[in-house]
């Protein structure tokens, strides 16, 4: 605070200004009762000062500052240690570096932490249908979307995709691929050929690459075919290829395990439902809608394949699979998009 340094005497309201102390001025002031410090912003208080009085409440006049409100002791004054006793931790490990959190290792000298590094992520698309953006499509064959999707939500997690990769369906060139992603990620995303198709030969691949199984198949709907596996320290997920499964797999599921290697809080949030939601599948939905304030709106069926919808979505609403109907007006659990 901008101001007068007291040291304060009772019933006293004049004070004799014996001094002045700016910011970052080494020279040391030794006051008397009675006495008082022109003070600005961030100085060193002087010795036997008490209490900082505001500049607005004082008439100063010659070498007088003549009080006109109130003190207390302590007043307008940080303590030695007020913010951080020696031998406290400052953050514990694990923590989240944020900026008041770099600021905060910053104003106490610090210049270097160990941090791990943030995921190395791989994406390995599959399918002979699939078309890059640019070339020619027959009536058969589709543009290829996911690894684009895929790339978008990473981003938007503050990570970069250190190589997307194409595997045709078949078995050698599936391996192949998948051995070249674990070589350079610690997160490898693939998209499609992981259901049981005769065509579908990612599982095998994997075992023959030994990533180890976590799981293999949900009940949910969309993106049922799901795998999740691990290989030492890597992370493997297999989602299902259509589109809207793989968007609806990735945020339920990788978007939760980045959150968690990194130390961060789930973004589920309660919101009320506007409009009822029938579940006659018997399986766990998770259905894309739009969120206003508090509250959340199905905007259509629960079809794997289409982006249309999932174009037009902020939120999914996740409806448990023992549920058959959840009324308007209840409260739901939904997932930021």
């Amino acid at each position: 605070m901008d101001g007068f340094a007291l040291c304060f005497k009772e019933g006293l309201s004049h004070y004799t200004v014996v001094g002045e102390v700016a910011a970052g001025a080494s020279e040391a002031i030794d006051l008397r009762p009675g006495e008082a410090a022109r003070i600005f912003t961030g100085a060193r208080v002087p010795e036997n000062c008490d209490r900082v009085i505001m500049q607005e409440q004082v008439a100063y006049t010659g070498q007088v500052a003549e009080l006109k409100a109130d003190t207390r002791s302590g007043q307008n004054i940080r303590a030695v240690g007020s913010q951080i006793q020696k031998g406290q931790i400052v953050l514990e490990h694990g923590s989240r570096l944020t900026p008041a959190s770099i600021g905060l290792l910053a104003s106490l000298g610090i210049e270097t932490v160990s941090v791990y590094q943030k995921p190395r992520v791989a994406i390995v698309v599959t399918g002979n249908e699939l078309v890059a953006l640019g070339e020619t499509k027959n009536e058969v064959q589709v543009y290829e979307s996911n690894s684009l999707a895929l790339q978008a939500a990473l981003e938007g997690l503050d990570l970069k995709v250190e190589t997307i990769l194409f595997a045709s369906d078949d078995p050698d060139q599936t391996v192949a691929q998948l051995d070249k992603a674990l070589q350079t990620a610690n997160l490898v995303l693939i998209s499609g050929g992981i259901s049981v198709g005769d065509y579908d030969y990612v599982a095998d691949a994997l075992k023959t690459i030994e990533v180890d199984s976590v799981f293999y198949t949900v009940r949910q709907k969309p993106g049922k075919p799901l795998f999740f596996g691990k290989k030492g320290e890597q992370a493997v997920f297999a989602l299902p290829g259509n589109p809207a499964s793989t968007l609806t797999c990735f945020y339920v599921y990788v978007k939760r395990y980045l959150e968690h290697i990194q130390g961060q809080s789930p973004t589920e949030m309660l919101l009320t439902l506007e409009t009822p939601i029938e579940n006659r599948f018997g399986r766990a939905l998770f259905v894309k809608a739009q969120r206003s304030g508090g509250t959340v709106t199905p905007i259509d069926e629960f079809n794997s394949a289409t982006l249309m919808s999932f174009a037009k979505a902020n939120a999914l609403i996740y409806v448990p699979a023992d549920t058959a109907r959840i009324e308007a007006q209840t409260k739901v659990k939904a997932i930021a998009l």
